[in-house]
C-alpha cells in the first residue's frame, strides 16, 4: 500500500497506527468504500483535520490537509 501526501498528516496517521490500529483499519475501509473515496480523520490530539483519499485506479492512498 502506497501512502503519500501531507507530511504532518502522514506523521499523525503513523501515530494512529501505533495507538489505534482498529481505527486505522476503519479509515482505510471507509476510504475504499465511500462514494467519494475519502474519509475525514483528526490527529490524536484533535488539533488537525485531514482526508484520507483512495485512488481506485492506482490503488494508492493520499493524505490531504483539510482547509478551514
Amino acid at each position: 500500500m502506497k501512502l503519500t501526501g501531507d507530511p504532518r498528516g502522514l506523521e499523525d496517521l503513523r501515530e494512529i497506527k501505533e495507538k489505534k490500529v482498529e481505527y486505522l483499519k476503519f479509515l482505510i475501509t471507509s476510504a475504499k468504500t465511500n462514494f467519494d473515496r475519502k474519509m475525514e480523520f483528526k490527529s490524536i490530539d484533535n488539533q488537525r483535520s485531514y482526508f484520507l483519499v483512495f485512488d481506485p485506479v492506482t490503488l494508492e492512498f493520499r493524505v490531504e490537509g483539510k482547509a478551514g
